[in-house]
């Protein structure tokens, strides 16, 4: 008679790292710590600093030689308002005369408080959007485990995908949202796209303001600036990343620059409002906040299949990150005011006169599409496409979190 045998699955499954010690752990931290904060150094050692200055609310600027080609569109400003619901522009663009600048040809860069930023994870994850830079493997690859059921990102926007243009712009209400931890973000964004998603063809240029601590090292909403031209795999010099921790973007403006602190909002009181616009004329991707063109990203960052001579879509709406390793309670953080859009003006957080570039020329379209949430008991949007008020294509958006 035979025995009975236990057999070995002849598959071996793809193996995980074993969890570390404590103190194992914290050395490692420590190290990747010493990683992140080492690569800003060398940056700043390497910059032509011609002067440094502080702004009113402690920001420390470098001001380097302006190297910039090209000339900017002619595009104006086109900007429609409701008797009823007018909102503030940032007050950076009538800048304070007594101020510090650099000298004139000089344009500024942030430089980090790196003795306020202790970010966990590797440098790719903190140069990532998010806190883990993205993984893709091929689609029958199932050995790749999820680190967390909850994907840390959270949506609530307006998608208009298969739309071939040449920009966008739109008006977005700044708020300075409650965020939960240092590691999280919430924003309010613009995305111009090309490419499936599916692999590493995805790419995009991403205008917006972020209460992000880990980046900005303060719970102040910040101007930033984002590309990738590999679908976020990978970050670094003319391959993607924020501005300015990676090369690539071209500044102009000597007022304007990603990183400028935005104007908060009130509760029931004044309203604050970032004009944007994003346009491929030329030879880049130009950005313009209010009436000031900021700069722009050369288009031979991009491919052929990507942005390099038309997008294939354009987002408008909020992100959060939630993440779920380290807390894995549902994030409290807001998105947008904290508020739900039924709470409507001057509580809820909105987005009005959204359009596209339909053509090279510069012909704008009010921006169709659909609303897209991910977690609507969490965050919502509410959209109105009729264009029968002077906002045009519009939506409130946000919500408190602390639900999944």
């Amino acid at each position: 008679m035979k025995a009975g045998r236990i057999l070995r699955n002849p598959d071996a499954p793809r193996t995980f790292p074993r969890p570390l010690a404590g103190r194992e752990l914290d050395r490692q931290d420590a190290e990747r710590l010493e990683e992140i904060r080492q690569y800003f150094k060398d940056r700043y050692a390497r910059r032509d600093v011609v002067a440094r200055t502080r702004t009113a609310d402690g920001d420390e600027l470098d001001w380097v030689p302006r190297e910039f080609t090209g000339q900017p569109p002619d595009a104006v400003p086109s900007e429609s308002y409701d008797s009823d619901r007018r909102g503030l522009p940032q007050p950076f663009e009538s800048p304070d005369p007594d101020a510090e600048t650099g000298p004139s040809g000089t344009v500024p860069v942030l430089r980090k408080p790196l003795d306020r930023i202790t970010p966990v994870g590797t440098l790719q994850d903190y140069l990532a959007k998010g806190p883990y830079a993205k993984q893709v493997t091929a689609p029958d690859d199932t050995g790749l485990r999820s680190l967390t059921a909850q994907p840390p990102h959270k949506y609530a926007e307006v998608i208009d995908p298969g739309l071939l243009n040449y920009g966008t712009e739109g008006v977005i209400n700044t708020w300075r949202p409650y965020v939960q931890w240092s590691n999280e973000f919430s924003l309010g964004q613009l995305w111009v796209s090309a490419g499936s998603g599916t692999g590493f063809d995805l790419q995009t240029v991403e205008v917006g303001t972020m209460v992000y601590y880990d980046h900005f090292g303060d719970w102040a909403p910040h101007l930033f600036l984002f590309y990738t031209t590999n679908n976020y795999t990978q970050s670094g010099d003319n391959i993607g990343g924020y501005v300015p921790d990676v090369k690539g973007w071209e500044q102009l403006s000597s007022t304007v620059y990603p990183g400028i602190r935005m104007a908060e909002s009130v509760d029931g009181g004044n309203q604050y409002e970032l004009s944007i616009k994003v346009m491929l004329y030329l030879d880049k991707w130009w950005v313009r906040i209010g009436s000031e063109w900021m700069g722009g990203f050369p288009r031979s960052l991009f491919s052929a299949s990507g942005l390099y001579n038309q997008a294939g879509r354009v987002d408008w709406g909020g992100e959060i990150v939630d993440d779920r390793i380290h807390h894995p309670d549902p994030t409290g953080t807001w998105m947008g005011s904290g508020h739900f859009p039924p709470d409507g003006w001057s509580h809820a957080a909105f987005m009005r006169n959204l359009a596209y570039q339909s053509d090279p020329a510069g012909t704008m379209q009010p921006l169709g599409g659909y609303p897209s949430q991910t977690n609507p008991n969490a965050y919502q949007i509410s959209v109105d496409f009729s264009g029968t008020t002077s906002w045009g294509t519009n939506f409130y958006w946000g919500g408190p979190g602390g639900v999944d």
